[in-house]
């Protein structure tokens, strides 16, 4: 008699999620929705769900993953390297490679889908933010101390476009 084995392949297993019954956190005065993790994707990549309020995002920063990016509502400028800024909309989606210094700037409250390859980045959001009581944008003043929001620019999985030892990941 054949023994049978539960083996997990390098891309994890079957799963589904959804908005509603995924794992939710507000940080950076932002709604995220971990859909599928690195440990779902057996490491392979990871997608977040994200509201944003108008006239927010990150400074320039790189990571040493590729990022991409739908938007589903909503308008968002991106700066993405030296290329001049680039206003995306409903149904469009922008590809960020490693290595590339990027930023953005929403310019109305917008949702996308925000993806990476391969994954992990979630564990930053899941580890800093606060794990949200509603589907909603963040209470006002939620917050995290500086040297937390610091250490989040300065790890392994995005570093801020003008920390010195981040130079090795652009182009």
């Amino acid at each position: 008699m054949k023994e049978e084995t539960n083996t997990v392949s390098p891309h994890g297993v079957a799963f589904m999620t959804g908005r509603d019954t995924a794992p939710a956190y507000w940080a950076f005065g932002v709604l995220w929705v971990v859909l599928a993790d690195s440990a779902q994707t057996g490491g392979a990549f990871s997608v977040m769900e994200q509201w944003m309020p108008a006239d927010g995002g990150p400074p320039p920063h790189v990571h040493p993953i590729d990022e991409w990016f739908t938007v589903l509502e909503g308008a968002i400028e991106f700066r993405v390297g030296d290329e001049p800024p680039m206003r995306a909309t409903a149904g469009d989606s922008l590809w960020i490679p490693r290595g590339t210094v990027h930023s953005f700037t929403t310019r109305s409250a917008a949702h996308v889908l925000n993806g990476y390859t391969p994954g992990g980045f979630e564990q930053v959001i899941m580890g800093l933010g606060t794990p949200a009581e509603r589907r909603e944008l963040p209470p006002p003043g939620l917050g995290f101390d500086p040297r937390s929001a610091a250490q989040l620019m300065d790890n392994f999985w995005s570093a801020s476009a003008d920390t010195a030892w981040a130079g090795k990941w652009t182009r």
